[in-house]
């Protein structure tokens, strides 16, 4: 039951103060956006599977192992309920699963048709009113807006989309780096990581660490994009690339633009020398740390449930 306990504290540790911890070490130690981008990620997987493991260590303690042992757990459930008058605390715990249970996948249901359906859309407008350029070997649509825009779309095709604003402003330098920061985007899959830290903050809201994993999560992607771009054509070109594609608007649906994030920390980021980031060992503490309360989740299963009903321990 201690482990139990101690799980449970954990759990609403990281929800409160586990953001605080993240953005502590990131400008601390200083660590690079892709070890940044892992942890958060890291973060928010630790949080959703300890609720699940614990919600699991409950059904798991109230009903034992086996058939008959959940039949026999019911009628020792049902009198210990109305001998202790424990009924409340039990629909308590038993409606609130259900009901985040409930509202994750209708979250989810409602957010992934709605992001098919733009999709849809957008791909055929894309076919009537846009047209295939190859430039240096890369492919990507143009779309007579006068605006400087560049995004790309996942799911199946994984397309880049450039406006002729935007190719009217860039050197062909500039574009080769925006083109790389795109794919970037599409080759590390960052829609799912962003989809997956907006579902649970949508699902969830009043979490502080959902809520700022959310916003984190979709600066630090396009942080990766850009180290990737300037590491493939160079630092200066994307700096001036950011700065002349720099727009008031977001990106468009479920994509990811060159014009996300801030482009003043973007820009910076790039003309500023780089400075040492966190070693080996700093990052496995954090990795550790951020994994903790799953440790606990799990540690709590295997010491109040699982070595009880084991026939080994005597």
């Amino acid at each position: 039951m201690t482990w139990s306990l101690l799980a449970v504290v954990g759990l609403i540790a990281w929800s409160l103060y586990g953001h605080r911890f993240l953005r502590a070490f990131h400008h601390r130690h200083r660590a690079s956006p892709r070890v940044m981008l892992g942890l958060w990620c890291l973060g928010i997987a630790s949080w959703a599977s300890t609720c699940v493991v614990l919600a699991g260590a409950l059904a798991s303690q109230v009903m034992g192992p086996g058939v008959k042992a959940l039949i026999a757990a019911c009628l020792n459930l049902v009198q210990a309920i109305d001998a202790n008058d424990a009924g409340t605390g039990l629909i308590v715990i038993a409606g609130t699963s259900a009901l985040a249970l409930t509202r994750l996948g209708w979250v989810a249901v409602r957010r992934r048709r709605k992001r098919n359906h733009w999709l849809i859309r957008h791909r055929r407008w894309l076919l009537s009113q846009a047209s295939r350029r190859t430039i240096d070997r890369e492919d990507f649509w143009l779309v007579r807006d006068p605006r400087p825009r560049a995004y790309c779309l996942p799911g199946r095709g994984e397309d880049i989309v450039v406006s002729v604003g935007g190719l009217e402003r860039l050197t062909r330098r500039e574009l080769q780096a925006v083109l790389a920061h795109e794919r970037a985007h599409l080759r590390g899959r960052h829609h799912l990581l962003t989809a997956w830290a907006r579902l649970l903050d949508r699902a969830f809201p009043g979490v502080p660490l959902l809520a700022a994993a959310s916003v984190e999560i979709s600066e630090l992607v396009e942080w990766v994009a850009d180290d990737h771009a300037a590491r493939e054509v160079s630092p200066n070109a994307l700096a001036h690339a950011l700065g002349r594609m720099a727009v008031p608007e977001g990106a468009p649906g479920p994509t990811l633009s060159i014009g996300g994030a801030c482009p003043v920390r973007r820009v910076r980021r790039q003309i500023a020398p780089h400075e040492p980031s966190a070693g080996a060992a700093l990052t496995l503490l954090a990795v550790a740390s951020t994994a903790a309360p799953l440790v606990l989740a799990v540690a709590a299963v295997v010491l109040n449930v699982a070595l009880p009903h084991c026939e080994c321990v005597g």
